[in-house]
């Protein structure tokens, strides 16, 4: 099969040939969650399912780590094939792999150590908290596998073979689904069963990534003489902004659990895990489409191809476009649709709550998608400070303070506003950067 070439090739035909596996990887990546939501759910019931909904700030921890090395490191080394800066490119690759290595072990270790303070700070408390320890506890120590699993992902997706990367994930998700099955429903594992087949399919996921260092089409060289602390700080810069699209779940779930059981109770929060967990896969169709743009404009940015840049931007904005409009339309007029998928048996007040509030919610995505693909654009063309700043303003600035104002202004409904505000203020935010740099580079061209 002829190898593609990201400087030659049509830009339309390399987007197109990157989507289908990133989406693929994308969305199956996030069926490591969903499955074990919607297993709980149905399996446990609400009191599962809000102990996991607990958890989820560590489940997005360890997938931010994973994009911060994986995804800065993957840019920084497109862009030096693009130069032709072989050497440079390996430094890179083997510096993240080497601080992948370091932090999940520490992850584990320590998470293993101090969970149960970690799990109170988070909202667990004396009713729930065996429940969260079932599951997390497992889901802790096997760190090393989900860190491992979404930076290796990334790493061969820019060394020109997405659909290695969606075959691993797809396979460790099947097996992932068929044991949460297993584990709940047959041999009533509970929480613990969730978590542990969980770790399964991610092991079999990444067993599946490592083989392509075996193959022909590996361009990726590691060396331990290759780490270097400068190099390590370029891929942090350069990734942040990733590690920050995935930290903006973990935020948004600690500060609405808090300020929904203040307003609302357990209903709310109940509510929020339908909403959260609809967001991953969301999310997932977003980060897809702005990674399979990602190695064509790094590595035709390090070329100094301009055109070609501009138009994978273009292809990638109207794609993210249309997948928004229809994920709008799917959470408007059919809320009760996603409300049973999580909820066997939801009551009447979480029935009511769940459609008002999934309706507000959804005008979020109409924004969301433009923010997350020029978060990606403005790294790939290292520019960290924009990729960055959008992603402190959805993630920690914006969407904390709104989430924690509204309600005191306007009432407990005004919570359901402040991700659809947070959004779309960003979205400004991201245009006039956007509009800042074409200004920048016609003054620089005179």
């Amino acid at each position: 099969m002829k190898q593609v070439n990201l400087l030659t090739d049509s830009p339309r035909r390399l987007f197109f040939h990157y989507l289908g596996p990133t989406i693929g990887s994308s969305m199956v990546t996030s069926i490591y969650i969903l499955a074990d939501t919607i297993m709980v759910g149905q399996g446990v019931g609400d009191a599962g399912l809000a102990a996991l909904t607990i958890f989820m700030p560590i489940v997005a921890s360890f997938f931010a780590l994973g994009l911060l090395l994986g995804v800065g490191g993957g840019v920084l080394m497109s862009v030096a094939k693009g130069s032709g800066n072989e050497s440079l490119a390996h430094k890179y690759f083997s510096t993240a792999m080497i601080s992948a290595a370091v932090v999940s072990v520490c992850f584990a270790v320590f998470g293993a150590i101090f969970f149960d303070p970690m799990m109170y700070a988070l909202g667990a408390d004396t009713t729930n908290i065996e429940l969260v320890r079932g599951y997390g506890l497992c889901y802790t120590v096997s760190a090393p596998l989900f860190i491992f699993s979404s930076s290796l992902q990334s790493f061969i997706r820019n060394d020109k073979s997405p659909r290695h990367a969606m075959i691993a994930v797809l396979t460790g998700s099947g097996l992932n689904i068929l044991l949460d099955y297993l584990f709940i429903f047959v041999f009533i594992m509970g929480m613990f069963g969730a978590s542990f087949a969980t770790s399964i399919g991610t092991s079999i996921t990444v067993c599946i990534l490592i083989i392509h260092f075996f193959t022909k089409k590996n361009t990726m060289r590691f060396s331990f003489r290759f780490f270097s602390i400068k190099a390590l700080w370029e891929i942090a810069k350069c990734g942040f902004s990733s590690f920050l699209i995935e930290c903006a779940n973990a935020v948004l779930v600690f500060v609405f659990n808090h300020t929904l059981l203040k307003y609302i109770g357990s209903v709310g929060v109940t509510v929020y895990s339908i909403m959260s967990n609809v967001a991953v896969v969301c999310m997932s169709l977003f980060n897809g489409v702005t990674l399979a743009a990602q190695p064509i404009i790094a590595t035709n940015h390090g070329a100094d191809n301009h055109k070609r840049v501009l138009q994978v931007r273009h292809i990638g904005t109207i794609t993210s476009s249309v997948i928004a409009v229809i994920i709008f339309c799917v959470g408007f007029f059919f809320p009760d649709l996603l409300i049973y998928s999580y909820v066997k048996d939801p009551t009447p007040e979480i029935l009511e709550l769940a459609r008002y509030a999934l309706r507000i919610y959804f005008f979020a995505y109409l924004f969301m998608n433009f923010n997350i693909f020029f978060s990606g654009y403005f790294q790939s063309t290292l520019r960290p400070v924009a990729a960055i700043t959008i992603q402190i303003l959805r993630s920690l600035l914006l969407s904390s303070v709104l989430v924690s104002v509204l309600p005191m202004i306007f009432g407990a409904d005004a919570i359901w506003y402040a991700v659809p505000i947070t959004e779309c203020i960003t979205f400004f935010v991201a245009m006039a950067f956007l509009f800042f740099g074409r200004f920048q580079k016609t003054k620089d061209a005179k």
